[in-house]
């Protein structure tokens, strides 16, 4: 019997990428799809797969006439109705930024495996969600391609003394460090391997990304910020490893193509043949220290990593910061400044509930756009 897929945050990089691959398991069919804005594409998606349910934040009428078979949902509370009508089996979670916490809870009330492309549901509300999954019985499957890894690694037998996430070190990995302020959003957008979104790029560059993962990886797998190494990989085929006590180092390899890890969380634990057979021979595999003075935003996660309050905000900040950055308000130096100073003025509190959470990051939000503000009026 086929799985029934959900896919929020279809016409995303994750989102697109993940119905490209349906189309080559047929174990799996598209049974609910959801988009933010971007109608064009969520057009041609509903053309596609003729999904028996669909949600978009924003009512289209248009779309609503085109497609009579397909029932419609509106704003965040539509994609959770569309969560419940459509009861998949499976839902693959892309949609960015904090607002996925909403989803991912709910989706691990309806479903029975969540592959989860959205970092922020755990750096926001980890402990809530895992124990959600926990008492629902709903496995959760990390997509982010170095956690992919280190799932794969962890096989429950001896546990490493520490853990590894790389990076590629983004766009403007090689540029002086005098000079990485002044990077405009045309110069971070350059990213030297992967092909992704306006955030997650910039988040690359300034290192956020990787600190958030760090955080990830911490409540995903049970290992302090201190066990997390973190490394350049300027190829991105080394995406994870683990270290033993005895000297041993496993590393996950394979080529830096999301399509990867999408499919294992769809099709775990079997694997599919979706690219062929990989050749590594001639590939160099290298990992290389990683300047800590050059990525503030790296050693700030560290640091306040395992304090929720603080993460939402670290999150909530990089979300306002990046927009402003890209929207050409403020420089790129400012956006650890802003992620900083919102940090520090949010109190050390541990929420409990997701009425909390929300309530924390609606308060970092504001003061980060007032940072904001506050250089743009400089």
């Amino acid at each position: 019997m086929k799985k029934r897929l959900a896919v929020l945050g279809s016409t995303g990089s994750i989102g697109s990428q993940t119905l490209e691959i349906v189309d080559k398991i047929e174990q799996i069919e598209i049974v609910a799809i959801s988009c933010g804005h971007n109608f064009s594409s969520f057009s041609k998606q509903l053309s596609k797969y003729h999904p028996k349910f669909a949600a978009a934040l924003e009512r289209n009428e248009n779309l609503v006439d085109s497609f009579p078979g397909t029932t419609f949902f509106h704003g965040e509370e539509g994609i959770e109705t569309m969560l419940e009508k459509s009861r998949p089996d499976y839902v693959l979670l892309a949609v960015s930024g904090a607002a996925g916490l909403r989803f991912s809870l709910r989706a691990a009330e309806v479903s029975s495996r969540l592959c989860l492309a959205n970092k922020e549901s755990i750096v926001c509300g980890g402990n809530l969600l895992l124990k959600k999954c926990a008492r629902e019985e709903v496995e959760l499957i990390p997509v982010d391609s170095e956690h992919s890894g280190l799932f794969q690694l962890l096989d429950g037998t001896v546990r490493p003394e520490r853990i590894i996430i790389t990076a590629s070190g983004g766009a403007l990995r090689d540029w002086p460090k005098e000079k990485i302020h002044q990077a405009s959003p045309e110069d971070v957008m350059k990213h030297p391997v992967w092909s992704m979104g306006n955030r997650i790029t910039v988040d690359s560059a300034s290192m956020v990304n990787k600190g958030l993962e760090v955080i990830e990886a911490k409540y995903l797998f049970g290992f302090e910020s201190s066990e997390i190494d973190t490394y350049i990989c300027r190829n991105s085929f080394v995406h994870a490893g683990v270290v033993y006590n005895d000297g041993v180092v496993k590393l996950h390899v394979g080529r830096p193509d999301m399509r990867i890890p999408i499919s294992y969380s769809l099709t775990y634990p079997a694997r599919h043949d979706l690219l062929g057979e990989e050749r590594i021979v001639g590939i160099p595999i290298v990992l290389e220290e990683l300047q800590q003075d050059r990525f503030p935003a790296l050693t700030l996660a560290r640091e306040i990593c395992g304090t929720v309050s603080k993460q939402i905000a670290y999150n909530a900040a990089d979300e306002i910061a990046v927009d402003a950055f890209v929207k050409g308000r403020i420089p790129f130096g400012s956006i650890y400044n802003i992620i900083e100073r919102t940090v520090a003025g949010t109190d050390d509190q541990n929420p409990t509930d997701y009425s909390q959470i929300i309530e924390i990051d609606g308060f970092a939000r504001r003061r980060a756009k007032e940072e904001v503000n506050r250089w743009y009026c400089q």
